[in-house]
C-alpha cells in the first residue's frame, strides 16, 4: 500500500489541487493536513482516497508526517508546490527496492564536523539534473519515499516546526537507514511558482537551531 502525506495552507489551494491531481492516480491513500482551513473543500472531500484533516499549522511542514506511525507499507511525503509526473511512484518504489532505505530527489552532503546549516558541500536539487544516484546525509522530505517497515518514524520526532528535512535525516541516521538521492533530469518535477504566501525559507531568519540539530547527528 502506498500512502502519501502532505501539508498545505489555505492560500495555496489552487496549486494544491493541481498537486493532488498529479499524484492521486499513482497511490492508494493521501493524508492531507489542511492548515488554516475552516473546512474541507468539496473538491477534496469528494476524493475517496483522501483523508483530510484541518490543522492549525503548529506542525509546519512536519504535518506531512502526521499519521506516518500508523501507516503500513510505503510512505511518500510530498510538497504542495510540486507536480509529480506519471510514473513517479513506480520510480521511487524501484529506488526503495534497490537501496532498502529512504529515497528522494533532493538532498545534501555535509562534511564532518558540520560548520552550519548553510555550509553544505554538495546539494542535489529536485528541480535540477542529478546524473547518478548518490548517498547523502541530509534528505529532502518533499519528494521522498520509504518503507515503514524499514524506517520507524513518528510525527513526535519533529519537535520543532518547519525543519522536516533535518529531523527526517536525524531519525534515518540514528536507525542506520541509507538516504539516497535518485538520478533525474531537470524538469522531471515541476515547480508551481510562485506559491502564494511566504515560503518557509523566506520566513526563516535564524538558522541556529538547524545548525545545532545537524551537528548533533552528523559527526
Amino acid at each position: 500500500m502506498i500512502t502519501v502525506g502532505v501539508a498545505t495552507l489555505k492560500n495555496r489551494e489552487e496549486s494544491f489541487k493541481r498537486v493532488i491531481e498529479s499524484i492521486y492516480p499513482q497511490v492508494d491513500k493521501i493524508v492531507a493536513v489542511l492548515n488554516l482551513y475552516e473546512a474541507v473543500p468539496d473538491w477534496l472531500g469528494s476524493l475517496g482516497k483522501v483523508r483530510a484533516i484541518v490543522g492549525d499549522n503548529s506542525l509546519g511542514d512536519a504535518g506531512k508526517f502526521l499519521e506516518v506511525n500508523s501507516t503500513d507499507g510505503v510512505y511518500f511525503a510530498i510538497d504542495d508546490d510540486l507536480l509529480y509526473p506519471k510514473g513517479y511512484a513506480d520510480y521511487m518504489m524501484e529506488g526503495i527496492d534497490k537501496y532498502n532505505g529512504i529515497v528522494s530527489l533532493h538532498g545534501k552532503i555535509y562534511t564532518k564536523p558540520v560548520l552550519g546549516f548553510k555550509n553544505f558541500k554538495y546539494v542535489y536539487r529536485c528541480l535540477g539534473t542529478v546524473t547518478g544516484d548518490v548517498h547523502v546525509n541530509m534528505i529532502g522530505s518533499g519528494c521522498c519515499a520509504f518503507s515503514t517497515n524499514r524506517l520507524k518514524l513518528s510525527v513526535d520526532d519533529f519537535y520543532l516546526p518547519n525543519m522536516a528535512d533535518i529531523f527526517l535525516s536525524k531519525v534515518a541516521m540514528e536507525q542506520g537507514v541509507t538516504m539516497t538521492v535518485l538520478k533525474h533530469n531537470s524538469g522531471y518535477l515541476k515547480y508551481l511558482a510562485p506559491p502564494k504566501g511566504t515560503t518557509i525559507w523566506e520566513s526563516t531568519k535564524n538558522y541556529e537551531p538547524h545548525s545545532a540539530l545537524l551537528k548533533s547527528f552528523i559527526k
